[in-house]
């Protein structure tokens, strides 16, 4: 009765599909993986109407052994506040020009030197809640300010407290160090880019413009809200590029008032048996920042569990996966082995329902299980017994050997200049945006084969360089079996990959010839690193954690690729996170002192790399506050938290000055906390008791 049971449980799951809804890629032949173009409205029209549905269902096998388990999936990534409030700004890149350590700011306005954004590609700006020219800082801390604050009676005669929030991006006067102070601040914020006297604001929900050419007074020069959400964005030559995302887009596909011709809405096809993350449409755009128009626009299917994105100078990358589909693959075993196991008479019965072209796939599934199921209960006990332990052998074999060569990434390779798009793909998941490197014309891509959930005891990982058109040209296979990528960097004819389960192999991998990458040198020891950043041509940090959990910074040297050791490592015994783990806009580097700064909670670590050691330098520490930035102008060190700005000598490392961060105030109590029978306490003074607005900012609105 166990084979019944499956083969119930089955029918069942397949019959649940059919009723929730239609497939997210129903290919009819085992065609390449590929992003394309409708090929007329209509088709689009049906897409949308029977296929474009967001399906996160489970699809087993008509007959497996063991039970169904669900296809784990990364987790969306965590949201960001909503449009008047904070995302997560950046700062445009500035030269760096190097001065003596011991050449001061004079507080003349002279500016020798300035940190640029932590960026993966130079030239290439990303956003950052810090952006500076040198003499002013625009500064996104993650506060909330309250309006529209009201008492509100309940029906139980207490009152509370209604009110709404807005967010501020401050505006600072960074020259001298001594006298810096507030200047100003914007209403609305989000993450920043500064392109020379325009600030741009890009949040969760909408976008902005501001002239600062006044830093003490900024003029809002447009403003659009986005139609759905913020995902990424990039700074090259002056443009700024787009991707925003929508989760229920319908048609016709309107974008920023605009309908989506068919010819720009691309959608993912592919083999039967795979199954591509299809659950939210990706807008990309370019956008002028003068006056705020979307100058171009394109759409492609993709999906928050998988899509990362990558830009180079020329090109801008988004990448979907593709899983295995469990009862296609079994719906091919069984119409390629089935005579093995069941007489012609059923074959002869699936082979037409196979082949009925007015069955949706979800149809035949369900009708060939039935037709599995009507024919085993004519076997007695022993008969079922013994074919479902030839079959489940068979089957599983079959099954193991589909799903490693079946598990993909496709990445969608777009033009920055004429907005085309061309795709390849690349065995298994891409762990970020920095396992992906443009280089001399070609693409190279660090991936993990093995995330399914039925091969995680058999993972590893490979090295896959494609050529301008996007076909594979070389690779390398097999690396660090039953581990998966945890950090990734190329520069030049490098890559520096660090894959984890129990110990931390650190690889130096030659990718100078395209055609044929290869391991120089690893070094395994206990951990891993998250990010990884090279600091000159031999040394190498990386921040992550030991194999118990606390926050550990390693130096690498590679001189000799064949052997990489580990010179230095530093254990953080008092903290175990940063957000420069996961986010290396937090990660501040400072080559002219051989410094790095790691924000941790309320400290700022400014970590010395000297005579190959690393020590604490300094420890600044802010008043209740978590770090979350950190810039140089000069020879001055700012660090930035909620609070506070705290400005330290870098010749001395004393604290030169705090600047205190405007803070809000809320009321005693928010809703819904009455106060029965209680008078409600007095408000802070500073707290409006009527509507209040965010702090006006004047607008010119882009239609």
């Amino acid at each position: 009765m166990k084979f019944m049971s499956l083969l119930l449980s089955c029918l069942i799951l397949s019959a649940a599909v059919f009723a929730g809804g239609c497939l997210s890629n129903t290919p009819t032949s085992d065609t390449e993986m590929d992003m394309i173009p409708f090929g007329s409205e209509k088709e689009m029209q049906t897409y949308f109407e029977t296929v474009y549905q967001p399906d996160y269902s489970y699809r087993s096998g008509i007959s497996i052994s063991g039970e169904a388990q669900p296809v784990p999936e990364t987790a969306n990534p965590s949201p960001r506040p909503p449009s008047d409030s904070s995302a997560t700004p950046t700062t445009p890149a500035m030269p760096n020009v190097p001065a003596s350590p011991e050449a001061p700011a004079d507080g003349s306005g002279s500016i020798d030197r300035v940190s640029e954004t932590n960026v993966q590609v130079a030239g290439v700006d990303e956003a950052d809640l810090v952006k500076t020219d040198g003499n002013t800082i625009y500064y996104t801390p993650q506060n909330y300010y309250v309006y529209n604050l009201t008492a509100v009676n309940d029906s139980y005669g207490g009152m509370y407290y209604n009110y709404e929030t807005y967010p501020s991006t401050f505006v600072i006067d960074a020259l001298p160090p001594e006298t810096a102070a507030v200047l100003s601040n914007i209403g609305m914020t989000g993450e920043l880019y500064l392109i020379n006297n325009t600030l741009v604001a890009v949040s969760y929900q909408d976008i902005s413009a501001y002239n600062v050419t006044n830093p003490a007074a900024p003029v809002m020069i447009w403003h659009q809200d986005l139609d759905g959400y913020y995902v990424e964005s990039r700074l090259i030559d002056g443009k700024l590029y787009l991707v925003a995302q929508n989760y229920s887009a319908v048609y016709p596909v309107i974008y920023m008032g605009n309908p989506i011709p068919y010819t720009d809405y691309y959608h993912p096809v592919g083999p039967v048996t795979t199954r591509p993350a299809t659950d939210s449409t990706y807008f990309v755009s370019q956008i002028n920042v003068g006056n705020g128009t979307f100058e171009k626009t394109i759409a492609l299917i993709g999906s928050p569990s998988s899509t990362v994105v990558y830009s180079s100078l020329d090109n801008l990358y988004l990448t979907n996966y593709y899983y295995p589909d469990e009862t296609a693959i079994s719906m091919k075993f069984i119409t390629e082995y089935g005579n093995d196991y069941f007489p012609s008479d059923i074959m002869a019965k699936i082979g037409r329902i196979v082949d009925n072209p007015d069955l949706s796939e979800n149809v035949k599934y369900t009708a060939v299980s039935e037709t599995i199921y009507d024919y085993m209960n004519t076997l007695s006990s022993e008969e079922r017994s013994n074919l479902y332990n030839e079959y489940d052998q068979a089957y599983s074999i079959y099954l193991e050997e589909y799903i490693k060569n079946s598990e993909s990434t496709l990445i969608s390779k777009i033009n920055l200049t004429n907005f085309t798009v061309i795709t390849g793909t690349v065995p298994g998941l891409i762990n970020n945006q920095f396992s992906m490197d443009e280089y001399d014309s070609n693409l190279r891509v660090a991936t993990t084969v093995g995330n399914y959930w039925r091969l995680s005891d058999d993972r590893s990982s490979g090295v896959y360089v494609l050529d301008e058109k996007m076909k594979t040209i070389g690779n390398l296979s097999g690396l660090a079996p039953g581990e998966r990528i945890y950090s990734a960097r190329f520069v030049d004819d490098r890559l520096y990959m660090v894959t984890y389960k129990q110990v931390d192999p650190f690889f130096v991998i030659d990718v100078s010839n395209p055609n044929k990458p290869s391991v120089l040198g690893e070094l395994k020891l206990p951990g891993y690193s998250t990010y990884l950043q090279p600091i000159n041509d031999t040394l190498v940090l990386g921040l992550g954690y030991t194999d118990n959990g606390q926050m550990k910074l390693s130096l690498f040297d590679v001189t000799n690729v064949s052997a990489p050791i580990e010179l230095s490592s530093y254990v953080f015994t008092n903290t175990y996170g940063s957000e420069a783990l996961y986010d290396h806009h937090a990660f501040l580097w400072d080559p002219e002192y051989n410094v790095l700064v790691l924000p941790t909670y309320e400290h700022a670590y400014i970590m010395e790399i000297k005579n190959n050691n690393i020590s604490m330098k300094k420890d600044d520490v802010h008043k209740e506050s978590s770090v979350i930035r950190s810039i140089y102008i000069n020879n001055y060190l700012y660090t930035f938290s909620n609070k506070e700005v705290h400005i330290l000598d870098q010749n001395t490392w004393d604290l030169v000055k705090v600047i205190s961060i405007p803070q809000p105030t809320y009321p005693y109590s928010s809703y819904p906390y009455p106060y029965y029978g209680k008078p409600v306490p007095d408000m802070p003074a500073n707290t409006p008791t009527t509507a209040a607005s965010p702090p006006p900012v004047s607008a010119v609105p882009v239609k």
